[in-house]
Parts: structure tokens; C-alpha cells; sequence
């Protein structure tokens, strides 16, 4: 399956704490590959399955958890 690598910027300030939350919530998602947050910038970087999973679905995730992505 084709896997794709996105950058999302996160609208709210990141501490080192959400960070760890977001990570982990993706992590359990199916598709998920691979996901990281770069707090001092506000970007999250997933890799994911094309296939399984899309944006749209971790923006709902993140929503979840109170963060806003912009698409």
C-alpha cells in the first residue's frame, strides 16, 4: 500500500505533554505509520497508509484531543 508522509500545522501552542498525548492517539489509529510533533513549531509529521486512513480523519482525532489542524 502506497504510504504518504504529511506535515500539519497545529493552530494551538503545543507543550511537550500534548505532544506525547497526540503521538500516542495517532499511534492507535490503523494506517498510522509513524507520527512526531516538533512543539517548538507546531507541526506534527505522520506517515501514514493512503489506503486506510486520510487527513481528515487525523483532523478529527486531533479535534478530539482539542488541537486544531489547518488543511
Amino acid at each position: 500500500m502506497p504510504r504518504v508522509i504529511r506535515l500539519f500545522q497545529i493552530r494551538n501552542e503545543i507543550s511537550e505533554n500534548d505532544a506525547e498525548k497526540i503521538v500516542a492517539r495517532l499511534k492507535l489509529l490503523d494506517g498510522i505509520v509513524k507520527a512526531q510533533v516538533d512543539v517548538a513549531s507546531g507541526v506534527i509529521e505522520v506517515e501514514y497508509e493512503n489506503a486506510i486512513i486520510d487527513r481528515y480523519i487525523i483532523q478529527e482525532e486531533l479535534s478530539k484531543l482539542g488541537f486544531d489542524m489547518l488543511i
